[in-house]
């Protein structure tokens, strides 16, 4: 018969493990802090728009 050669460290799915840690035993993995960050967006976007003000301003007052 034609049967594919089984691999030799598989588990009962036929997947590899390399090591024998359930999935509660995985720590979570640390990424960038998105409050941060979407906060120095949002000051970065006011800071923008004020500036743009401040240089719009006195033409629309001699107006």
């Amino acid at each position: 018969m034609n049967n594919p050669a089984k691999p030799t460290e598989a588990n009962a799915h036929g997947r590899a493990s390399l090591d024998q840690e359930s999935p509660g035993d995985e720590t979570p993995a640390k990424g960038p802090n998105l409050v941060l960050l979407y906060s120095l967006l949002a000051l970065g976007l006011l800071a923008a728009m004020a500036f743009a003000a401040a240089i719009v301003w006195p033409f629309y007052i001699q107006r």
